[in-house]
């Protein structure tokens, strides 16, 4: 019975997002308008993610499954992309190796970023352990 909850969660979210696009006229698809109001019920603690995780790991886990009738749905165009599919698998790969760049650069960034911090955090506590030993001495008369 749980997994219906969970799956319902999720559809509600999805069919909102449409309805959302369908009356404000919106450009952005109604599934992406579901997600984002997803991540916005997580944030507020509206909604917390083990209410969702069971259903959310099994999509996840059969992610290749769901893209199986877009490929085949693309046989439908095969006349018009026969000539040009060398380019369009060119793109496809070109994008994919500057996403995985750009991803890669940013952890990179984010890394930095972290060590950064962490730097400045110890620096910050080693500082407060040598007030506290200085404000303990006086107190003790040393």
């Amino acid at each position: 019975m749980k997994i219906f909850k969970e799956l319902s969660l999720l559809l509600l979210y999805s069919v909102v997002g449409e309805g959302l696009r369908m009356f404000l006229g919106l450009p952005v698809p109604g599934s992406i308008i579901g997600i984002l109001l997803l991540f916005l019920s997580f944030q507020t603690k509206l909604l917390k993610p083990s209410d969702i995780e069971g259903t959310a790991n099994f999509l996840l886990n059969n992610l290749t499954i769901l893209f199986v009738p877009a490929g085949v749905g693309l046989m439908q165009y095969y006349g018009a992309i026969k000539y040009t599919w060398p380019i369009l698998l060119g793109a496809v790969v070109l994008c994919s190796l500057v996403s995985l760049v750009a991803v890669g650069k940013t952890a990179e960034l984010v890394e930095k970023f972290s060590i950064k911090s962490h730097e400045e955090k110890e620096v910050l506590l080693e500082t407060v352990e040598k007030i506290r030993g200085e404000v303990d001495d006086f107190s003790t008369g040393e």
